[in-house]
């Protein structure tokens, strides 16, 4: 599974949204957590994963971009570039950080 993530903030406050590409499953998954250095308010209050939502089309890249959007959450256009990337060509085992001000690390390529 590829995994792409992100630091960015919602409703003021800092939190982490990893989207990533499972190969097996064909699928994409979208979670947004609140940032291991933010307070456990965060954390209550912003967890979300695509997991709860089956009845959407996660084999498509407009889903996650428009559960962000419906989310109110930015995020780099290489994180959704890089996902769609992955899937179209069938890539697992990649670990990227993006940045909003920065090019991305790659972490990981397997």
């Amino acid at each position: 599974m590829s995994q792409h993530s992100v630091r960015t903030r919602y409703c003021g406050r800092e939190v982490v949204v990893v989207a990533s590409y499972d190969r097996p499953l064909n699928d994409l998954f979208l979670q947004v957590l609140g940032h291991e250095d933010a307070p456990r308010a965060v954390e209550e209050c912003v967890p979300y994963s695509s997991l709860n939502e089956p009845q959407r089309d996660w084999t498509d890249i407009n889903t996650v971009s428009d559960k962000l959007t419906e989310l109110g959450i930015g995020v780099p256009d290489s994180l959704l570039e890089a996902v769609y990337l992955d899937q179209l060509f069938h890539a697992g085992n990649r670990m990227v950080r993006h940045h909003l001000s920065q090019p991305p690390e790659v972490l990981l390529v397997g």
